[in-house]
């Protein structure tokens, strides 16, 4: 079937993902997972960014390019009012992702935050645009010396309130909501420090600059960032209709301190591949699932080159690529054991890694200033 065609799957359904959350944390959202009918064990990402996962999500294609592929959103195949409120850059409508959608609210073009809404009226690079900047960053920093400073990102009660408010009086819909909470610098409502220091500590850390206090610190920051979305989830789960298709999932995982390495950085390891994955009132799905399905699994009909019943998900980032089945996660170093990390042999694996061969993209192909508004550049 073509993304044109409409889909029979009930009369509302919603797709929720969250920026940089690692599977292994997926249990502390106790009312997330008492929500969701089923979870998923082995639920892989076809990149360690941002740019290279969405276009598998929303568009069922692994990603070749600045953003979304033309012509595949799953929005599309909805014959239904669609409703999109995102809150990361990367995911706007200068990279194709209000395609399909009725309403469509991110970072560039809402305007979220005051700097927000101001910087939509100005040129990026103009005088104005600079005068502004640095009354804006002069601004920041003395509400961070005798207050507090804005969340890094749109927090996640603005963008509930937005949907369900967008949806009141409709009795179909089709919904996608983004939320940044737990990306970087981890600035969580229920730390014991102002959100400067929070967001000042982990930029130290994710710089290589931290000491093992900090380090500990930030683990724990990024913690309360999940548990804080739990909280504030738990008021949307309560508010859609109970037949609801729902698919849950992160584009990413988190590295946090393995290895030495802090943040979503293009390596192939396990704790950036493995996503949490969960759904409500959705198809049955096989013991593997690629972001890459997540069209499909809203559908119930094949979308793009997803799948129901898989065996094996392919990610990759620049040169760097991996594939995973239940077990084994390969790369260009060799095969190992998801379980465990120890180092094993897949023949089988490595042999479908070799024939995998997709045109990706990379996070610096982004615009700059995407990347500075998150903290990349």
């Amino acid at each position: 079937m073509t993304v044109s065609e409409s889909v029979e799957t009930g009369r509302t359904t919603l797709l929720v993902t969250v920026d940089s959350l690692r599977a292994d944390r997926f249990d502390e959202m106790e009312r997330t997972v008492e929500f969701l009918e089923s979870t998923h064990q082995r639920a892989f990402a076809t990149s360690t960014a941002t740019l290279g996962s969405f276009p598998a999500i929303v568009g069922g294609e692994y990603a070749n390019g600045d953003g979304l592929n033309d012509g595949t959103s799953v929005a599309r195949a909805f014959d239904r009012h669609s409703v999109a409120v995102t809150t990361n850059h990367l995911l706007s409508a200068e990279y194709g992702y209000d395609e399909g959608f009725d309403s469509f609210t991110s970072p560039k073009g809402g305007g979220e935050t005051v700097k927000e809404k101001g910087a939509a009226l100005l040129e990026r690079g103009s005088l104005a645009y600079e005068v502004a900047s640095w009354g804006w960053n002069r601004y920041q920093a003395f509400r961070s010396r005798f207050g507090d400073i804005e969340k890094s990102f749109r927090p996640a009660d603005d963008v509930i309130d937005q949907f369900l408010e967008a949806v009141e009086r409709r009795d179909e819909w089709f919904g996608w909501l983004h939320f940044m909470e737990p990306h970087h610098p981890y600035d969580p409502d229920g730390a014991n420090l102002s959100r400067a220091e929070a967001q000042r500590v982990t930029r130290r850390v994710l710089a290589g600059r931290g000491s093992e206090d900090d380090e500990e610190l930030v683990r724990e920051l990024y913690r309360l960032e999940i548990e804080d979305l739990d909280r504030k989830l738990a008021r949307l789960w309560e508010a859609v209709p109970d037949e609801t298709r729902v698919v849950f999932c992160a584009d990413h995982g988190e590295l946090l301190g393995e290895g030495g390495l802090w943040g979503h950085p293009g390596e192939m390891r396990p704790e950036l591949l493995r996503v949490p994955f969960g759904t409500r009132n959705a198809p049955a799905l096989g013991e593997v699932v690629s972001l890459i399905d997540v069209p499909t699994v809203l559908t119930g009909a094949e979308h793009g080159i997803g799948t129901l019943q898989r065996e094996v998900a392919f990610a990759a980032y620049g040169e760097r690529k991996a594939a995973m089945n239940a077990d084994h996660l390969a790369t260009s170093e060799g095969s190992v054991r998801l379980s465990d990390g120890r180092r094993v042999t897949d023949p089988a694996l490595e042999g479908k890694l070799e024939r995998f061969d997709p045109a990706y993209v990379i996070k610096e192909n982004a615009l700059r200033e995407d990347l500075e508004d998150l903290g990349y550049a």
